[in-house]
């Protein structure tokens, strides 16, 4: 498998993807309209990253990260998290099962 995007549209907004030497899996620059991926994940935990760093975005462009943020600024990761954990691994199974079809 070859998935390695380089860039991303989320609600209409283009985002670039690059990917570098980094400690964190991965990491978004709202102003820069820019993903950073590390170089050493790949396959099923890209993905999961790139959607990680996509709900982030989601957040920002809505206006709920600024929300967020004042009430307790750990608050949008504990929240992007629950979705990773939560809802991601239930869209990635149906999506998988629709395509089976």
């Amino acid at each position: 498998m070859s998935f390695r995007p380089t860039e991303i549209t989320i609600a209409g907004i283009q985002y670039d993807i690059v990917y570098k030497e980094m400690k964190e899996f991965g990491e978004l620059d709202s102003d820069a309209k820019k993903i950073s991926i590390s170089k050493k994940i790949k396959d099923e935990v890209l993905l999961d990253t790139i959607i990680h760093e996509a709900f982030h975005a989601m957040l920002d462009i809505s206006g709920l990260g600024y929300i967020l943020e004042d009430v307790q600024p750990e608050l949008e990761e504990a929240l992007v998290r629950a979705y990773d954990h939560i809802l991601t691994p239930v869209i990635k199974e149906l999506y998988k099962d629709f395509y089976k079809k």
